[in-house]
């Protein structure tokens, strides 16, 4: 029991491992059908693909969830779904996005893109008490995403 609390202790056992992993394919499929589901230009065949693949993603986070990417698309995906339901319809949605966007974040804090997706969502979110929305916070996210970001390109680069 011991050795239990010691792995808890030094987060080996937050560390997701391969079986907690999802396929690449699964993410390249997200990233297809969020392409299509942009470009398509009728409202309402947009919002029911939007629809269809937030219950996709949702599903892959429950499936997948210390999976980073998996939960990063799960908010990406549930923020667009949002933006396109309007209204007071779009809260709902916009809280489980910002779990899971904060979920990504301590998953992978190097990760850029969750907190630019994060900043996003606090600026175009209304504040309360109808939502969480905040313009200093988001400016913090979008600025620590800004920097993130641009440190990896710069590495990248340098390889």
């Amino acid at each position: 029991m011991r050795r239990v609390f010691n792995v808890i202790d030094r987060g080996i056992a937050s560390r997701p491992t391969l079986a907690e992993m999802a396929p690449a394919n699964h993410i390249v499929t997200v990233q297809a059908a969020w392409v299509e589901a942009l470009r398509c230009d009728f409202g309402r065949a947009r919002d029911a693909m939007l629809c269809r693949l937030a219950e996709t993603t949702q599903e892959l986070a429950l499936q997948y969830p210390n999976d980073a990417k998996v939960l990063l698309w799960n908010g990406i995906v549930l923020t667009g779904y949002a933006k396109s339901l309007g209204g007071l319809c779009s809260l709902h949605f916009q809280a489980q996005a910002k779990a899971s966007l904060e979920r990504a974040m301590a998953l992978a804090p190097n990760d850029g893109a969750a907190y630019l997706y994060l900043g996003l969502l606090y600026d175009h979110t209304p504040a309360a008490p109808y939502g969480f929305g905040d313009e200093t916070i988001a400016r913090s996210l979008l600025e620590q995403g800004l920097k993130l970001t641009l440190n990896s390109a710069e590495q990248v680069r340098r390889a």
